[in-house]
């Protein structure tokens, strides 16, 4: 069974084809990473990059299956089949995640006319956070507005699902420990896990809160929005391309939201930026280690988490009272396991496979959905 895995991010699309089993294993043909050149016209290339990828060597069979990875859930607990009808519902949260959403169910839409005969699953970020208990899902807002889905929903569920698939194979004996995951990129959140589960994470309705990220600013004092809006006179659109596009680490540098770029950079304010980011992530990481009473395990992915051994450094050496220390050689070659023989508190990078995680749920769903059918009195 071929089964395609559509990772529609912010700046392009990934993508994984993998040979499937009804027995879980998964072997991964071939991938693919394909940037758009117009990040803010993304959801109007998405039919363009999907051509695109079907006219590559990646694609050298028809897929069965095609799992789509979707941002924002809502109160979805689980993968599900993707149809038409559930993509015009799924439009609806398009506003609580501008910069994925509406890229992410363009492409479906184009992929479900360009493989009608195929199985569509929607994996959803939101629901590895389903775990979290109630008070990590309130906001400090009247019930009425909760039960209006103004709460808490937490993303990059895939990536922290990945994740601790990569822990499970580094130290198998400690995946029940205190762990927090750091995936630091573009867009950048924390989450705390105890018992496997997600427990808390950084961002909350939308993936604009939480750590300081490539373009938004992360927590912000709601005065400011109202600032902007009542005393500046910015426009609500205005507002929103700043929230989005033109803060974080791009708004402090003044020149882009890009790790690579900045570090080469001699500019003050491109380091103040950098520092910024490190100091967010490492006082998110303090916070998340409270709600599990304290860190057994702490692990960086991501394209700056993974790669960017400076800025693990920036982060970490405001952790060593937690007992958080690096081997500055292990650190400096990216290894697995980053640890000081005096740290204790083991620090990995995990190279996560958000493609493999979305197939493998895609394939759970079918088995179920299978199961099902086949039920006594069925």
């Amino acid at each position: 069974m071929h089964v395609l895995a559509l990772n529609m991010g912010s700046t392009g699309l990934k993508a994984g084809f993998f040979d499937a089993d009804t027995q879980g294993t998964l072997h991964k043909r071939t991938g693919t990473n394909i940037e758009s050149r117009d990040e803010a016209r993304l959801a109007t290339r998405a039919a363009a990059l999907l051509a695109e990828l079907a006219e590559s060597p990646l694609l050298d069979a028809t897929p069965d299956i095609v799992a789509h990875r979707i941002v924002h859930g809502g109160d979805r607990d689980g993968a599900m089949r993707l149809t038409h009808g559930e993509l015009d519902s799924l439009q609806t949260l398009s506003a609580l995640a501008p910069l994925h959403q509406a890229p992410e169910l363009a492409l479906a839409r184009a992929a479900l006319l360009r493989w009608p005969a195929c199985e569509h699953v929607a994996v959803f970020d939101t629901c590895w956070h389903r775990t979290m208990p109630d008070i990590h899902r309130h906001f400090a807002l009247p019930d009425s507005l909760h039960d209006r889905g103004v709460r808490r929903y937490g993303f990059h569920g895939l990536a922290f699902a990945s994740g601790m698939a990569c822990i499970a194979k580094l130290a198998p004996t400690r995946v029940r420990d205190r762990i927090v995951l750091a995936h630091l990129g573009g867009g950048s959140s924390l989450c705390a896990i105890r018992d496997g589960r997600s427990v808390n994470t950084t961002m909350g309705m939308t993936p604009l809160g939480g750590l300081v990220m490539g373009t938004r600013p992360g927590s912000l004092d709601p005065g400011v929005v109202l600032y902007l809006q009542r005393a500046l006179g910015m426009s609500e659109e205005e507002i929103d391309h700043l929230l989005w596009r033109d803060s974080g680490l791009r708004g402090i540098s003044g020149e882009s939201g890009d790790m690579r770029r900045l570090l080469t950079s001699a500019s003050p304010r491109a380091r103040r930026a950098i520092a910024v980011y490190a100091s967010s992530v490492a006082q998110g990481i303090a916070a998340m280690a409270a709600c599990i009473d304290g860190i057994d395990v702490l692990g960086f992915s991501g394209g700056i988490g993974q790669n960017v051994p400076a800025v693990r450094i920036a982060i970490c050496e405001q952790l060593q009272w937690m007992g958080i220390r690096m081997d500055s050689i292990a650190n400096e070659a990216n290894r697995e396991d980053i640890s000081a023989a005096t740290a204790t508190v083991s620090t990995f990078v995990l190279p996560i496979d958000e493609e493999r995680e979305m197939v493998l749920e895609a394939m759970l769903l079918k088995q179920a959905r299978g199961r099902l059918n086949h039920a006594p009195g069925c």
